[in-house]
């Protein structure tokens, strides 16, 4: 895959996790595709999908600011800030960089994510505060 193919996929990709759409998401990764983040274990595809959304279940708002990439064959490194919109207005913001590997198919077959922990514990932190 050259890297115009690749920055369409990652386009795409994020996009659909912006707009909540898990389904067209998953269609990205290969059935056997592994997901890694950092502050976790190794998830398969369908674990993934259920991880994943779970960040925006209460209503919460994704979304991709200030993309950078650098493209190699068949992969790509990709840092992004990820802006999670709480529904009472807290904004939390992620420096992510995920490095992702393509299959001869051009599905994902695996992608590692590296983030700050402690500014990713903020999105499950109550925003009530004892007075």
């Amino acid at each position: 895959m050259g890297s115009e193919q690749i920055a369409t996929v990652l386009d795409d990709l994020f996009g659909a996790a912006e707009r909540g759409d898990w389904e067209r998401f998953a269609s990205f990764f290969a059935a056997d595709a592994v997901l890694r983040q950092n502050v976790g274990r190794e998830l398969t595809k369908e674990q993934a999908m259920v991880a994943l959304p779970a960040f925006t279940a209460d209503g919460t708002q994704l979304r991709y600011e200030n993309v950078r990439r650098v493209y190699g064959i068949d992969s790509a490194t990709e840092m992004h800030d990820a802006v999670f919109t709480k529904p009472d207005g807290r904004q939390v913001r992620i420096d992510i960089c995920v490095v992702v590997q393509f299959d001869d198919d051009g599905l994902i077959r695996r992608s590692d994510e590296y983030l700050d922990s402690a500014a990713a514990a903020a999105l499950f932190a109550s925003s009530v505060t004892a007075e």
